[in-house]
Protein backbone atom coordinates (compact mmCIF):
# COMPACT_ATOMS: atom_id res chain seq x y z
CA UNK A 1 0.00 0.00 0.00
CA UNK A 2 1.43 3.28 -1.06
CA UNK A 3 0.77 6.89 0.29
CA UNK A 4 -1.84 7.82 -1.46
CA UNK A 5 -3.73 4.85 -0.92
CA UNK A 6 -3.73 5.52 2.74
CA UNK A 7 -4.74 9.01 1.86
CA UNK A 8 -8.17 9.90 2.86
CA UNK A 9 -10.66 12.63 0.68
CA UNK A 10 -13.65 14.01 1.70
CA UNK A 11 -15.95 15.71 -1.18
CA UNK A 12 -18.10 18.83 -0.09
CA UNK A 13 -20.97 19.82 -2.34
CA UNK A 14 -22.68 23.09 -1.39
CA UNK A 15 -26.51 22.49 -3.07
CA UNK A 16 -29.78 25.05 -3.82
CA UNK A 17 -32.36 23.47 -5.43
CA UNK A 18 -30.38 21.65 -8.05
CA UNK A 19 -31.52 17.51 -6.95
CA UNK A 20 -31.22 16.33 -10.29
CA UNK A 21 -27.64 18.19 -11.00
CA UNK A 22 -26.32 16.77 -7.66
CA UNK A 23 -27.69 12.95 -8.30
CA UNK A 24 -25.66 13.34 -11.15
CA UNK A 25 -22.66 14.58 -9.92
CA UNK A 26 -22.76 12.10 -7.09
CA UNK A 27 -23.30 9.26 -9.58
CA UNK A 28 -19.84 10.63 -11.33
CA UNK A 29 -18.69 10.32 -7.92
CA UNK A 30 -19.81 6.43 -6.97
CA UNK A 31 -17.73 5.62 -10.47
CA UNK A 32 -13.96 7.39 -9.36
CA UNK A 33 -11.60 4.71 -9.33
CA UNK A 34 -10.20 6.28 -6.14
CA UNK A 35 -13.25 6.64 -3.00
CA UNK A 36 -14.02 9.28 -0.72
CA UNK A 37 -13.87 8.92 3.20
CA UNK A 38 -17.45 10.46 2.93
CA UNK A 39 -19.50 13.02 1.19
CA UNK A 40 -20.76 16.15 2.88
CA UNK A 41 -23.44 17.79 1.06
CA UNK A 42 -24.75 21.32 2.92
CA UNK A 43 -28.11 22.37 1.52
CA UNK A 44 -30.24 25.07 1.56
CA UNK A 45 -32.81 24.00 -0.68
CA UNK A 46 -36.09 25.71 -0.14
CA UNK A 47 -37.26 22.01 0.58
CA UNK A 48 -34.38 20.62 2.33
CA UNK A 49 -32.85 16.94 0.75
CA UNK A 50 -33.05 13.91 2.53
CA UNK A 51 -31.47 10.18 1.69
CA UNK A 52 -34.51 9.23 0.49
CA UNK A 53 -33.40 10.53 -3.02
CA UNK A 54 -30.44 8.73 -2.76
CA UNK A 55 -30.48 5.11 -4.94
CA UNK A 56 -28.58 2.14 -4.05
CA UNK A 57 -25.29 2.96 -5.57
CA UNK A 58 -25.53 6.21 -3.82
CA UNK A 59 -26.31 4.45 -0.27
CA UNK A 60 -23.30 2.73 -0.38
CA UNK A 61 -21.01 5.97 0.09
CA UNK A 62 -21.04 8.05 3.38
CA UNK A 63 -22.94 11.07 2.66
CA UNK A 64 -23.89 13.49 5.20
CA UNK A 65 -26.43 15.98 4.88
CA UNK A 66 -26.27 19.39 6.60
CA UNK A 67 -28.97 22.18 6.16
CA UNK A 68 -28.19 25.64 6.40
CA UNK A 69 -28.80 29.16 4.74
CA UNK A 70 -27.96 29.77 1.57
CA UNK A 71 -24.17 31.44 1.12
CA UNK A 72 -22.26 29.10 -1.09
CA UNK A 73 -18.80 30.61 0.97
CA UNK A 74 -20.89 29.93 4.28
CA UNK A 75 -21.68 26.56 3.09
CA UNK A 76 -18.18 25.89 1.90
CA UNK A 77 -16.56 26.12 5.02
CA UNK A 78 -19.49 24.87 7.18
CA UNK A 79 -18.39 21.74 4.87
CA UNK A 80 -14.37 22.22 5.10
CA UNK A 81 -15.01 22.56 9.02
CA UNK A 82 -16.70 18.81 8.94
CA UNK A 83 -14.16 17.59 6.69
CA UNK A 84 -12.14 14.52 8.51
CA UNK A 85 -9.50 13.77 5.80
CA UNK A 86 -6.68 14.61 4.58
CA UNK A 87 -7.73 16.27 1.43
CA UNK A 88 -10.82 18.21 0.56
CA UNK A 89 -12.44 18.30 -2.80
CA UNK A 90 -14.69 21.72 -3.25
CA UNK A 91 -17.29 19.72 -6.00
CA UNK A 92 -19.83 22.13 -7.65
CA UNK A 93 -23.09 20.16 -8.04
CA UNK A 94 -23.46 21.06 -12.01
CA UNK A 95 -19.97 19.35 -12.13
CA UNK A 96 -19.61 15.50 -13.55
CA UNK A 97 -16.08 13.77 -12.91
CA UNK A 98 -14.11 11.39 -15.02
CA UNK A 99 -13.59 8.47 -13.43
CA UNK A 100 -9.96 8.50 -12.48
CA UNK A 101 -10.18 12.04 -11.65
CA UNK A 102 -9.92 12.10 -8.02
CA UNK A 103 -7.27 9.34 -8.00
CA UNK A 104 -5.57 11.68 -10.81
CA UNK A 105 -5.00 14.40 -8.45
CA UNK A 106 -4.38 12.73 -5.14
CA UNK A 107 -1.34 11.53 -7.12
CA UNK A 108 -0.07 14.33 -8.17
CA UNK A 109 -0.58 16.05 -4.71
CA UNK A 110 1.06 12.77 -2.78
CA UNK A 111 4.18 13.26 -4.87
CA UNK A 112 4.36 16.94 -5.02
CA UNK A 113 4.68 18.04 -0.95
CA UNK A 114 4.61 21.75 -1.17
CA UNK A 115 1.79 21.90 -3.34
CA UNK A 116 -1.54 23.24 -1.81
CA UNK A 117 -4.31 22.10 -3.94
CA UNK A 118 -5.07 21.25 -7.85
CA UNK A 119 -7.36 20.71 -10.05
CA UNK A 120 -8.67 19.06 -13.58
CA UNK A 121 -9.27 20.39 -16.90
CA UNK A 122 -12.57 22.08 -16.40
CA UNK A 123 -14.92 21.71 -19.76
CA UNK A 124 -18.10 23.34 -20.53
CA UNK A 125 -20.57 22.99 -23.65
CA UNK A 126 -20.11 25.56 -26.09
CA UNK A 127 -21.93 25.26 -29.36
CA UNK A 128 -22.60 21.72 -29.07
CA UNK A 129 -18.83 20.59 -27.83
CA UNK A 130 -16.95 19.91 -24.87
CA UNK A 131 -14.10 22.65 -24.58
CA UNK A 132 -11.70 24.26 -22.01
CA UNK A 133 -12.05 27.77 -23.29
CA UNK A 134 -13.62 30.46 -25.69
CA UNK A 135 -12.37 31.55 -28.48
CA UNK A 136 -11.70 35.26 -28.89
CA UNK A 137 -13.98 36.18 -31.92
CA UNK A 138 -12.37 39.42 -33.06
CA UNK A 139 -9.39 41.42 -33.37
CA UNK A 140 -11.09 44.16 -31.88
CA UNK A 141 -11.49 42.22 -29.23
CA UNK A 142 -7.60 41.45 -28.49
CA UNK A 143 -6.80 45.03 -28.87
CA UNK A 144 -8.82 46.14 -26.54
CA UNK A 145 -7.89 43.09 -23.88
CA UNK A 146 -4.54 44.40 -24.47
CA UNK A 147 -4.80 48.19 -24.34
CA UNK A 148 -7.43 48.39 -21.33
CA UNK A 149 -5.88 44.91 -19.47
CA UNK A 150 -9.22 42.93 -19.15
CA UNK A 151 -9.90 39.45 -18.90
CA UNK A 152 -8.48 37.22 -21.22
CA UNK A 153 -9.42 33.55 -21.73
CA UNK A 154 -8.45 31.86 -24.72
CA UNK A 155 -5.56 30.04 -26.06
CA UNK A 156 -3.00 31.80 -27.64
CA UNK A 157 -0.99 29.19 -28.83
CA UNK A 158 -4.57 27.91 -30.68
CA UNK A 159 -6.08 31.04 -32.00
CA UNK A 160 -6.89 31.83 -35.58
CA UNK A 161 -5.08 35.25 -34.80
CA UNK A 162 -1.67 34.12 -33.54
CA UNK A 163 -0.46 34.99 -36.98
CA UNK A 164 -2.02 37.61 -38.12
CA UNK A 165 0.07 40.38 -38.84
CA UNK A 166 -2.14 42.94 -36.78
CA UNK A 167 -2.45 40.92 -33.64
CA UNK A 168 0.63 38.76 -33.50
CA UNK A 169 2.57 41.08 -31.68
CA UNK A 170 -0.43 41.51 -28.84
CA UNK A 171 -0.43 37.80 -29.21
CA UNK A 172 3.42 37.38 -28.42
CA UNK A 173 2.78 39.83 -25.09
CA UNK A 174 0.60 37.44 -24.13
CA UNK A 175 2.75 34.92 -24.44
CA UNK A 176 5.69 36.08 -22.90
CA UNK A 177 4.09 36.78 -20.00
CA UNK A 178 1.84 33.29 -19.53
CA UNK A 179 -1.19 33.01 -17.31
CA UNK A 180 -0.89 35.73 -14.95
CA UNK A 181 -2.79 38.67 -14.05
CA UNK A 182 -3.26 42.34 -15.91
CA UNK A 183 -2.36 45.29 -13.61
CA UNK A 184 -6.26 45.85 -13.04
CA UNK A 185 -6.55 42.72 -11.44
CA UNK A 186 -8.00 40.71 -14.67
CA UNK A 187 -7.10 37.10 -15.21
CA UNK A 188 -5.33 36.40 -18.09
CA UNK A 189 -5.23 32.71 -19.04
CA UNK A 190 -3.45 31.68 -22.57
CA UNK A 191 -1.35 29.09 -21.84
CA UNK A 192 -2.99 25.72 -21.70
CA UNK A 193 -0.07 23.53 -23.78
CA UNK A 194 0.64 20.22 -21.77
CA UNK A 195 -0.85 18.10 -19.42
CA UNK A 196 0.33 20.15 -16.23
CA UNK A 197 0.33 23.96 -16.24
CA UNK A 198 -0.23 27.09 -13.53
CA UNK A 199 -2.12 30.06 -13.13
CA UNK A 200 -3.03 32.04 -10.55
CA UNK A 201 -7.29 31.96 -10.78
CA UNK A 202 -9.15 29.45 -12.04
CA UNK A 203 -12.41 27.75 -10.81
CA UNK A 204 -12.23 25.85 -7.58
CA UNK A 205 -15.64 23.93 -8.58
CA UNK A 206 -13.50 20.73 -8.59
CA UNK A 207 -10.02 21.45 -6.06
CA UNK A 208 -8.70 19.05 -4.40
CA UNK A 209 -7.09 21.21 -1.77
CA UNK A 210 -4.91 20.14 1.42
CA UNK A 211 -7.54 20.11 4.14
CA UNK A 212 -4.80 21.84 7.09
CA UNK A 213 -3.90 24.71 4.62
CA UNK A 214 -8.27 24.84 3.29
CA UNK A 215 -9.23 25.21 7.61
CA UNK A 216 -7.03 28.21 8.17
CA UNK A 217 -7.70 30.21 4.91
CA UNK A 218 -11.72 30.14 4.68
CA UNK A 219 -13.95 31.34 2.16
CA UNK A 220 -14.90 35.25 2.82
CA UNK A 221 -18.90 35.60 3.81
CA UNK A 222 -18.87 39.37 2.49
CA UNK A 223 -19.53 37.89 -1.36
CA UNK A 224 -22.87 37.56 -2.38
CA UNK A 225 -24.58 34.41 -1.61
CA UNK A 226 -23.69 32.86 -5.48
CA UNK A 227 -20.00 33.57 -4.12
CA UNK A 228 -19.05 35.80 -7.29
CA UNK A 229 -15.72 36.30 -6.86
CA UNK A 230 -15.01 33.80 -3.64
CA UNK A 231 -12.50 31.52 -5.91
CA UNK A 232 -10.60 34.28 -6.56
CA UNK A 233 -10.42 35.89 -3.00
CA UNK A 234 -9.38 32.44 -1.54
CA UNK A 235 -6.68 31.90 -3.69
CA UNK A 236 -5.16 34.71 -3.07
CA UNK A 237 -4.66 34.01 0.41
CA UNK A 238 -3.44 30.95 -0.22
CA UNK A 239 -1.08 32.78 -1.79
CA UNK A 240 -0.25 30.03 -4.63
CA UNK A 241 -1.26 29.27 -8.21
CA UNK A 242 -3.56 26.39 -9.34
CA UNK A 243 -2.12 22.94 -10.93
CA UNK A 244 -4.32 22.17 -13.58
CA UNK A 245 -4.01 18.58 -14.67
CA UNK A 246 -5.54 18.19 -18.24
CA UNK A 247 -5.61 14.37 -18.25
CA UNK A 248 -8.30 14.83 -15.52
CA UNK A 249 -11.26 16.44 -17.08
CA UNK A 250 -15.01 17.74 -15.11
CA UNK A 251 -17.80 18.97 -17.56
CA UNK A 252 -19.36 22.24 -16.39
CA UNK A 253 -23.43 21.55 -17.01
CA UNK A 254 -23.49 25.27 -15.75
CA UNK A 255 -26.96 24.30 -14.31
CA UNK A 256 -29.52 27.31 -15.03
CA UNK A 257 -31.92 27.29 -12.00
CA UNK A 258 -30.19 29.05 -9.13
CA UNK A 259 -28.15 31.17 -11.29
CA UNK A 260 -27.55 34.88 -12.02
CA UNK A 261 -28.15 36.38 -14.89
CA UNK A 262 -25.30 37.75 -16.86
CA UNK A 263 -25.59 41.11 -16.33
CA UNK A 264 -26.07 40.56 -12.51
CA UNK A 265 -23.01 38.52 -12.45
CA UNK A 266 -21.01 40.57 -14.39
CA UNK A 267 -22.01 43.60 -11.31
CA UNK A 268 -21.04 41.40 -8.98
CA UNK A 269 -17.46 40.44 -10.44
CA UNK A 270 -16.33 43.75 -10.92
CA UNK A 271 -17.32 44.60 -7.30
CA UNK A 272 -15.94 41.63 -6.06
CA UNK A 273 -12.54 42.41 -7.64
CA UNK A 274 -12.97 46.38 -6.63
CA UNK A 275 -13.16 44.37 -2.95
CA UNK A 276 -10.47 41.99 -3.52
CA UNK A 277 -8.16 44.77 -4.66
CA UNK A 278 -8.46 46.60 -1.23
CA UNK A 279 -8.65 43.60 0.75
CA UNK A 280 -5.30 42.05 -0.32
CA UNK A 281 -1.90 43.80 0.58
CA UNK A 282 -0.36 42.59 -2.93
CA UNK A 283 -2.59 44.94 -4.96
CA UNK A 284 -2.04 49.22 -4.26
CA UNK A 285 -3.58 51.93 -5.29
CA UNK A 286 -2.26 51.84 -9.29
CA UNK A 287 -4.12 48.96 -9.50
CA UNK A 288 -7.25 50.35 -8.40
CA UNK A 289 -6.90 53.14 -11.26
CA UNK A 290 -6.40 50.24 -13.47
CA UNK A 291 -8.92 49.02 -12.51
CA UNK A 292 -10.88 52.18 -13.57
CA UNK A 293 -9.08 52.38 -16.69
CA UNK A 294 -10.46 49.17 -17.64
CA UNK A 295 -14.04 49.54 -16.64
CA UNK A 296 -13.82 52.51 -19.24
CA UNK A 297 -12.75 49.84 -21.61
CA UNK A 298 -15.73 47.89 -20.82
CA UNK A 299 -17.84 50.94 -21.24
CA UNK A 300 -16.75 51.31 -24.75
CA UNK A 301 -17.37 48.18 -25.35
CA UNK A 302 -20.63 47.70 -24.12
CA UNK A 303 -21.99 51.28 -25.87
CA UNK A 304 -21.35 49.56 -28.55
CA UNK A 305 -23.42 46.73 -28.02
CA UNK A 306 -26.23 49.02 -26.38
CA UNK A 307 -25.93 47.09 -23.51
CA UNK A 308 -27.23 49.92 -21.22
CA UNK A 309 -27.26 48.34 -18.04
CA UNK A 310 -24.13 46.62 -17.69
CA UNK A 311 -22.76 50.25 -18.91
CA UNK A 312 -24.86 51.61 -15.72
CA UNK A 313 -22.70 49.04 -13.42
CA UNK A 314 -19.16 50.08 -14.65
CA UNK A 315 -20.45 53.94 -13.75
CA UNK A 316 -21.37 52.47 -10.42
CA UNK A 317 -18.63 50.85 -9.91
CA UNK A 318 -16.35 53.52 -10.64
CA UNK A 319 -17.91 55.56 -8.30
CA UNK A 320 -17.68 53.26 -5.84
CA UNK A 321 -13.71 52.93 -6.37
CA UNK A 322 -13.53 56.79 -6.21
CA UNK A 323 -15.36 57.55 -3.19
CA UNK A 324 -13.71 54.40 -1.53
CA UNK A 325 -17.35 52.59 -0.89
CA UNK A 326 -17.11 48.85 -2.06
CA UNK A 327 -20.13 47.00 -2.67
CA UNK A 328 -18.19 44.35 -0.28
CA UNK A 329 -17.79 44.81 3.53
CA UNK A 330 -15.78 42.18 5.59
CA UNK A 331 -17.45 40.14 7.42
CA UNK A 332 -16.03 38.18 10.76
Amino acid sequence: MNLTDRATISIIIPTRNRVDSLLRALHSVTNQTRKPKEIIIVDSSDVPLNCDLFGTNLKLLDIQIYHTHPSVCYQRNFGIQKSTSDYTLLLDDDIELSENYVEILLNHLEANETETLCSGLILENRKGAWTYCEEKKSLLGIYMAAVFGLSVGFDCYESKFSNHFMSKWIIDTFKKNGNSLSRAGWPIMIDYRGTFFRTPIYSLGAAIIRTEKLKNVQFDQAFYENGVGENYDLLMSLDQKVGIISTATAFHYKEKSNRLKVEQSYYYRIAALHYILLKHKRFTFINLLYLIWSLIGNSILFLGKGKIKMLGYNFEVIARIIFNAPLYKSKK
